[in-house]
């Protein structure tokens, strides 16, 4: 049976938020503030507080003194980044270990939510294709494509596993798109997506949509992706202005370079 999402104790929740801040605001040698300040902060108890300081103590992050108060002992190791960012796309084209299993392939109606978004009649038969996309042979995303049956046809019957559908829209079909909209928010799993994921009901994922037009403005093909938020997370790479295309890249004062 699918688990309910247990969240973390409250002064799990409290020490993750101290040690982000040590770890970007703060150098050794700093207060941090009183008990009595941090429990007005988060509105939670005592216990809780000292919960929380108790496990930095125990990593040596801090040191306690009565009478003076609590200080940074040394800064925190930065941890390593497991998770995945950037565009389904992208993944194969790295050489990642990832897969996407197809779950579906078939002419569908759409849910009328989604035929609202997109203006189009709710009784229109669309094709959709659904993948469950591994990386390390670990469920990483559910990815749902709906697309003009006469594409989705010629799109499923492609091989899919070790691919991405607006790789072989544009390179094997050649089919000549842009895309219009893209949306990010969180949601929880419900239990399909729970059960998919291997993830509690409840658990929080990160929802992505991209629309993607042809000529006319017609509907080229929307993706929806739910990608589990403790493997994945979302990065975009910003455009420089065109009058700075080409000139050598100062670094910028007082920002420290990410590693």
């Amino acid at each position: 049976m699918r688990k309910f999402f247990n969240p973390y104790p409250k002064y799990l929740h409290v020490r993750r938020i101290l040690l982000d801040r040590i770890e970007g605001m703060m150098r050794a040698g700093d207060q941090l503030p009183t008990e009595h300040a941090l429990c007005a902060e988060f509105a939670v108890s005592r216990e809780t507080i000292r919960s929380a300081l108790a496990a930095l103590e125990q990593d040596g992050i801090i040191e306690r003194t009565r009478g003076r108060g609590t200080f940074i002992a040394r800064m925190p190791r930065r941890r390593p980044e497991r998770r995945l960012t950037g565009m389904a796309e992208d993944f194969s084209a790295l050489n990642l270990d990832t897969e996407a299993k197809v779950l579906q392939a078939a002419p569908a109606r759409m849910p009328p939510a989604l035929a609202e978004q997109l203006g189009m009649d709710s009784e229109m038969v669309l094709f959709r294709i659904a993948r469950l996309r591994l990386f390390e042979r670990i469920p990483l995303a559910w990815h749902e494509a709906w697309m003009l049956p006469e594409v989705g046809e010629r799109v499923a019957a492609l091989d899919l596993r070790r691919t991405s559908i607006d790789r072989e829209l544009r390179e094997t079909l050649g089919l000549p798109m842009w895309e219009d909209q893209q949306s990010i928010e969180a949601v929880a799993a419900d239990i399909q997506a729970a059960e998919l994921l291997d993830v509690p009901i409840g658990a929080p994922l990160l929802c992505l949509t991209r629309l993607y037009l042809m000529e006319g403005e017609r509907l080229a093909v929307y993706f929806r992706s739910l990608y589990r938020s403790d493997r994945y997370y979302y990065t975009v790479k910003l455009a420089q202005p065109p009058a700075m295309m080409g000139a050598p890249r100062k670094p910028a004062t007082g920002v420290r370079k990410a590693k």
